[in-house]
C-alpha cells in the first residue's frame, strides 16, 4: 500500500511536564524562555528531558516514561470523550481533513497517475486508527501535509529526467522506510528533547507557513483550470464561483454564531455545523442546472478500494536495484527532518497558554509510532 504522504498533527496534553517548553501567559512577553515558572495551565514539554547542560542519551528512556506518565490516563481518554460535543468535532475534523488532504494530493494524483483518492482516504484513517489507539496522546489530527506533497512531486520530477529511473513506488517506498527507520533512532534515543529550545517565534512561523500553502493550493487548484485540456472555460469560473460561494457561506456561519442574533442554539448549531453545511451545499451544487451545465472540474476517482491505474496495493520496494536503495537515503533524510519539524512543533503549537490542555503528552512514544505508520504507508 502507497500513500501519496502523511504526516501526523497531535494535539498533546501539558499539564505533567516540569522543565521543557514554557508558553508564558504574560502579552507583554513574545519569546519561550525555559527559566519562568511553570503556571498549571501551561506546563513543559516532557518529564524525561535531560538536564539543559547536557543530552539524554539513554535508550528508549523518554519513550518508557512517556507510557508510564500517559498509561493512568488512557481509559480515561476514551471515556472523557463520550459526550455529544464529539460529534460537531469529528464532523469539522472530517472535513477539514480530508478536503486539504485531497487537494494537496491532487498533483500527485494527476501527474504521476501513481496514486489516487483511495489511497490518500486509507492513509489518513490508518494513521487516525493508529494514533487514537496506540499513541499517548490519543487527541490526534492525521492527514496529509503540504511540504511532504512537495517533496514526493519533486522526487518524481527527479526521476522523470533519468534515462534509467526506476520504478517510481519502488524508489518512493525506499524513501519511506529510510525515513521510518530515522523515526525509531530519533524516538529511542530521546531526539525530541531538542525541542526545548525552540520559541514562540519560530511555531508562529511554521503555523502561518502551513496556512499559506492551504491557501495557495487553493488558488492552484482554481487557476490550472484554465489551462488544463479536459477543463472548459465556462467550468473553470464555475468552479471559481462555487469556491467564492463556499468562503463566503462558511464565514457567514462563524459570523452569526458570534453575533448575538438567533437564540443560543442556533448560534451553537451554526458554529458547530456552519462548515460541513457548506461544503456539503457548494459540492451539490456542482451538479445542479447550471452549474453542471457548464461542466466544471471534479475530482478522479477510480473503482471502490481500487487503487490508482490498477495496481496492486502492496508495493514491492524490495525489488529496487541495489544502487537506488542507497540514492533513495538522502531523500528519506530529507523526510524524516520534514516529518520531524513537521510533527513536533505542531504539537509544541497546541501546547499554547489558550489551550490549558490537562492530560500529560507523549512525544518521544508518539514520534516512534509516527515511525511506524510511515512504514507502512
Amino acid at each position: 500500500m502507497e500513500s501519496d504522504s502523511q504526516a501526523v498533527t497531535r494535539v498533546p496534553s501539558i499539564e505533567e511536564q516540569p522543565q521543557f517548553l514554557q508558553l508564558p501567559p504574560t502579552k507583554d512577553l513574545d519569546l519561550l524562555e525555559p527559566s519562568r515558572t511553570v503556571t498549571p495551565s501551561v506546563r513543559s514539554f516532557d518529564a524525561a528531558t535531560p538536564p539543559r547542560s547536557g543530552w539524554d542519551l539513554r535508550p528508549f528512556h523518554g519513550m518508557v516514561t512517556d507510557v508510564r506518565r500517559r498509561l493512568p490516563y488512557y481509559w480515561s481518554d476514551w471515556k472523557d470523550a463520550c459526550t455529544y460535543r464529539v460529534i460537531p468535532a469529528t464532523a469539522m475534523i472530517f472535513f477539514s481533513n480530508i478536503l486539504a488532504g485531497i487537494a494537496f494530493s491532487l498533483d500527485l494524483i494527476e501527474t504521476t497517475n501513481q496514486y489516487g483518492v483511495t489511497e490518500v482516504l486509507l492513509s489518513s484513517f490508518m494513521a487516525a486508527f493508529i494514533f487514537s489507539v496506540f499513541a499517548c496522546q490519543p487527541l490526534v489530527i492525521a492527514g496529509v501535509t503540504g511540504p511532504i506533497t512537495v517533496l514526493n512531486k519533486t522526487i518524481y520530477d527527479i526521476l522523470k529526467t533519468r534515462s534509467d529511473a526506476p520504478n517510481y513506488l519502488h524508489f518512493i517506498g525506499w524513501v519511506y522506510l529510510w525515513a521510518a527507520i530515522l523515526h525509531w533512532i530519533a524516538a529511542i534515543f530521546n531526539a525530541a528533547n531538542f525541542f526545548r529550545y525552540v520559541t514562540r517565534f519560530s511555531c508562529d512561523t511554521f503555523g502561518f507557513y502551513v496556512s499559506w500553502v492551504y491557501l495557495q493550493y487553493g488558488v492552484q487548484v482554481l487557476t490550472r483550470q484554465f489551462t488544463e485540456s479536459s477543463s472548459s472555460t465556462e467550468g473553470a469560473y464555475v468552479s471559481i464561483i462555487l469556491a467564492l460561494i463556499l468562503l463566503t457561506a462558511g464565514h457567514l456561519f462563524v459570523t452569526a454564531a458570534q453575533s448575538t442574533f438567533f437564540h443560543r442554539v442556533v448560534r451553537r448549531f451554526f458554529a458547530d455545523y456552519g462548515m460541513p453545511i457548506s461544503v456539503v451545499a457548494c459540492s451539490g451544487l456542482a451538479y445542479w442546472g447550471r452549474f453542471n451545465a457548464s461542466n466544471p472540474a471534479t475530482l478522479p476517482t477510480a473503482g471502490a478500494f481500487n487503487p490508482a491505474g490498477g495496481r496492486e496495493w502492496l508495493v514491492r520496494f524490495w525489488e529496487l536495484p541495489a544502487k537506488w536503495v542507497g540514492i533513495a537515503f538522502p531523500f528519506g533524510l530529507v523526510l524524516f527532518i520534514l516529518f520531524f519539524f513537521d510533527h513536533n512543533v505542531s504539537s509544541l503549537i497546541a501546547q499554547g497558554s489558550e489551550f490549558p490542555l490537562r492530560k500529560p503528552p507523549g512525544f518521544h512514544w508518539d514520534f516512534f509510532w509516527l515511525g511506524i505508520t510511515t512504514f507502512i504507508a
